[in-house]
């Protein structure tokens, strides 16, 4: 796997789940995205204990550096949990070439905002 979630935060107490937390990419982009597979982020328990209870794919994702890379990440969502992907821009907004993952982008801290609709 190349990208690499971890949850940091659930907030369940409103009408949908507030997930926050991490990515990390490691081995090769591929043109058009990564794969991102939310399921492993819904088998986590969160620092706090708590889990995210969906089994939906989030209804927004918002993907930012926090390490200060000019470098930037667009969501895209897929047809099920498992098959989202991450497209990777270079500053200026180039997509990264298919091939191993530049420094900058396996080195940065990139965090993520996804809303999970909860189970009922």
């Amino acid at each position: 796997m190349a990208i690499a979630i971890t949850v940091q935060n659930v907030d369940a107490s409103g009408s949908t789940v507030l997930v926050t937390g991490t990515l990390a990419f490691s081995g090769n982009y591929t043109t058009g995205g990564d794969t991102l597979d939310w399921t492993t982020a819904i088998e986590q328990i969160a620092p706090s204990g708590k889990s995210i209870p969906s089994v939906s794919s989030p209804q927004v994702v918002l993907i930012a550096s926090q390490g200060g890379n000019a470098d930037s990440y667009v969501a895209v969502q897929g047809s099920a949990l498992n098959s989202w992907k991450v497209k990777c821009f270079a500053a200026g907004g180039t997509e990264v070439s298919a091939g191993a993952y530049p420094a900058a982008i396996t080195g940065d801290v990139v965090v993520f905002l996804a809303h999970f609709p909860k189970l009922q």
